[in-house]
């Protein structure tokens, strides 16, 4: 009998496995009908190398394309649908505020931001850093509404300020995009009048949102506020300490980790653990030590599409966290020789022999990353 490599995606958690199990000698694991309880046992299994009769695999696979061309549902595509929102909304805001939709709309897309959230949290992180394409003003505000709600989880949030807060992200450039287009296909230091305006956008969208009927006050300040800081060194107001409000503090957050990770023509992405790296650091200067380490609980020491190599010389990118904050569960796409895996193999890095040996800056990273067939 042939054997095949069983993938990830072969094995539905909670359904009757449809061909038996073998290890890498040979040996029955488990027998068909087996049904495997939970992702980790998956993890597991596919870790260790375990195989299945060929012509069963095939026919399975087939069988789930099949299914797959039936519902033509990509959870990739609801983001990237999802962003071509936000651009059409912003695109057109004069249109939209005229017709009074524009409030409707921007809660619409936090509705849909928490749907998608709840469904794929990791695939939502790892949309972030994986896809980066299209116009940055309007995608850099959805990802860091996606931080925000991820964040705001973690802290408990009462719902409604944990809406108020992703509404705020949505909309905190409001007024400005085409300048933060702008500056962020910039090489050059920013002239002083550039400053200026961006030390008084925050205002401006305030003055905007304010103005088309916004009155949640939670919103409104976080606008104002997502660029204040503790010490009092931010802008627009100046505010210290207990002033600027948590969900200022938490949206600030997400906006610097989100423009940190993107690619801009003159630099590459900083990798995730960098940006991380520098809010550990931050010593409570510019937010509260508490907020900060639940946003970075949220995000994870190793964030869902961080590209990785192993230290069995493997390359590949992190899927979900692990057993612990430290050992991240990575899909290796390439083998120690730089050659690509096919399939990819999934990694437990609690197993010393995969443990992580560094982050790969994306730009090197050359292997093509399936976003839906990982994170499906």
């Amino acid at each position: 009998m042939s054997k095949s490599r069983v993938r990830h995606s072969d094995i539905e958690v909670g359904k009757p496995l449809p061909w038996d199990i073998f290890d890498e000698k040979g040996t029955l694991l488990l027998s068909k009908g087996f049904m495997v309880a939970n992702e980790n046992q998956v993890d597991r299994l596919v870790a260790i190398g375990v195989s299945a009769d060929s012509a069963a695999l095939r026919e399975s696979r087939l069988r789930q394309a099949e299914a797959d061309d039936d519902d033509a549902h990509s959870p990739v595509r609801d983001w990237l649908d999802l962003r071509k929102k936000m651009e059409v909304l912003f695109d057109g805001i004069g249109a939209s505020i005229a017709a009074g939709d524009f409030v409707s709309t921007v809660a619409e897309i936090a509705a849909k931001v928490d749907e998608l959230c709840t469904a794929k949290p990791e695939l939502a992180q790892a949309v972030i850093s994986l896809h980066q394409e299209g116009r940055y003003s309007s995608r850099h505000m959805l990802d860091s509404a996606v931080i925000v709600r991820l964040a705001g989880r973690m802290l408990k949030l009462p719902l409604a300020r944990e809406t108020s807060a992703v509404c705020a992200a949505l909309t905190m450039n409001i007024g400005t995009t085409v300048f933060q287009d702008e500056i962020k296909a910039q090489t050059g230091a920013l002239r002083e009048e550039q400053l200026a305006r961006l030390h008084m956008h925050p205002k401006e969208a305030y003055d905007r949102l304010a103005a088309v009927g916004i009155t949640d006050m939670i919103w409104l300040r976080a606008v104002l506020e997502h660029h204040e800081q503790l010490d009092g060194e931010g802008y627009p107001q100046r505010l210290s300490g207990k002033q600027v409000s948590l969900e200022g503090q938490l949206l600030r957050l997400a906006d610097i980790y989100a423009a940190r990770i993107t690619f801009r023509e003159y630099r590459s992405a900083v990798p995730l653990t960098f940006a991380l790296r520098d809010i550990l650091q931050d010593k409570g200067k510019t937010t509260e030590p508490a907020i900060s380490a639940q946003f970075i609980r949220a995000v994870g020491i190793f964030p869902p599409g961080l590209k990785l190599r192993l230290k069995n010389g493997e390359s590949g990118v992190v899927v979900r966290a692990g057993s612990s904050p430290n050992h991240p569960i990575v899909y290796s796409l390439l083998g120690a020789n730089g050659d690509a895996l096919a399939p990819g193999v999934l990694r437990d890095t609690v197993n010393p022999e995969f443990g992580v040996d560094k982050t790969i800056d994306p730009v090197t990273f050359k292997a093509y990353v399936d976003v839906d067939a990982i994170w499906r």
